[in-house]
């Protein structure tokens, strides 16, 4: 009868044994799916992140609330001033601002480690590539490490008693070398960092998200670099073309050749056109949206006032809607304009003629229109506008083969010219 109890003692026992395996194996199964959610979770949450949320705030608060009772701090590498400066901090913030005014006479976020303090306190290459291996590190030195020992070990062991910090951990992410962000955690003194597991792994995809932001940051600022160069040589072939322009005036005031005197008016004004154009460039915002029907507006109208003697006789309609084109399309469109309305100015109305001039610009049909029409005698009839000795003309045709456009003619109802074309894409 004993040995058949204590049998079923030891049976018992072993059940019991198989049970809590049981439990425990359940426990970590939960424990890893819920694990696997988090991680899922913030990686949606960190690809459709808002460029209006910082990043580092993103962090510094998915870690503090993931680990109670910590402090979270956040910092990433600043070029201009190559250090290390913190970007966000996460609990005890009111106490640590006061603290942090007192010893370093500045908030949080104007706390900045030179970058050759943080090379030099890890002088060795093993240490240094332990910190910058992106795995979580316990600060076995605390405040005194995580400041590169800029502040002494008497002035960072207080303010850990100040603020009852326990163990600390921290890493630094790096690329191509360079340190470009770090991580730290302040654990209350006698708490311990839970699942620490899941703690490195966000950590690890929070290291590939400062490492794209840092990437696209770069992009950034070399297309604005590339932008603010391209500005400047527009503005500076504007004014080389402006000087041009004031040469062929001054030249042709020497001129007494009506017909040489009219050869050097027409450069003048192709040289003002061009030199609008590059106004226009150096003024827009977006050079693959560039509104040219304003640019429309200006240079038929600087034209009219420099052409047309007589307003009385010749008048000017402008229809033209805001159209946006492509840098690649402006400028042989701006001397298309110039050529087709100095022709209709310069031809439509000889002696005393009166009548009008219309430029119209416009979208039809996923196309873009351009016409220039007027009232006047007539384009010649005996005159083949597409082969013709006209520079004028010549120029007109060239410019319209290399935006891929078609050139219409209509003499119907004097002179009409009709460009139409697809912008590229």
């Amino acid at each position: 009868m004993l040995n058949e109890g204590k049998s079923k003692e030891e049976l018992m026992d072993k059940i019991n044994e198989l049970k809590a395996i049981l439990e425990s194996n359940q426990e970590s199964t939960q424990k890893i799916i819920e694990n696997e959610r988090v991680l899922s979770q913030t990686a949606l949450e960190l690809v459709d992140l808002s460029p209006s949320i910082d990043i580092y705030d993103f962090i510094a608060k998915k870690l503090a609330n993931l680990i109670e009772n910590a402090i979270i701090a956040v910092s990433m590498y600043d070029g201009p001033s190559d250090s290390i400066m913190v970007r966000s901090v996460i609990g005890e913030n009111k106490r640590l601002n006061e603290l942090s005014q007192k010893i370093l006479g500045g908030g949080l976020t104007d706390i900045k480690i030179p970058l050759t303090s943080f090379n030099e306190f890890y002088g060795d290459k093993e240490s240094k590539n332990t910190i910058l291996s992106g795995k979580l590190l316990k600060m076995e030195d605390g405040l005194y490490q995580v400041f590169s020992g800029q502040l002494s070990k008497n002035i960072t062991r207080m303010a850990e008693l100040t603020l009852n910090m326990g163990d600390m951990y921290g890493t630094g992410f790096e690329s191509k070398g360079r340190l470009y962000g770090t991580v730290y955690i302040f654990l209350k003194n006698g708490n311990t960092l839970k699942n620490k597991e899941l703690v490195q792994s966000l950590i690890s995809l929070f290291a590939v998200a400062i490492q794209r932001k840092q990437a696209e940051n770069e992009i950034k600022t070399a297309l604005e670099e590339k932008e603010m160069l391209l500005k400047e040589i527009h503005h500076r072939v504007k004014n080389n073309l402006m000087i041009i322009s004031s040469l062929l005036n001054l030249q042709s005031s020497y001129i007494h050749d009506e017909g040489a005197r009219d050869v050097f008016k027409e450069s003048q004004n192709r040289a003002n056109s061009m030199a609008l154009i590059h106004e226009r460039l150096y003024q827009s915002t977006d050079l693959k949206n560039i509104d040219f029907g304003d640019y429309i507006r200006s240079l038929t109208t600087d034209l009219y006032h420099t052409m047309v003697a007589d307003p009385g006789q010749v008048r000017l309609d402008i229809d033209v809607e805001d159209v946006k084109i492509d840098i690649n399309t402006v400028v042989p469109l701006g001397l298309i304009v110039n050529e087709l309305v100095t022709n209709s100015m310069k031809h439509a109305f000889p002696g005393d003629e009166s009548g009008h001039i219309k430029v119209e610009f416009y979208l039809k049909n996923e196309k873009i229109v351009l016409k220039v029409s007027d009232n006047g005698i007539g384009f010649p009839t005996d005159l083949d506008y597409k082969n013709t000795s006209s520079l004028g003309l010549q120029l007109v045709n060239n410019l319209t083969s290399q935006i891929d456009g078609e050139l219409e003619l209509d003499r119907s109802q004097g002179t009409a010219f009709t460009l139409v074309f697809e912008e590229k894409e």
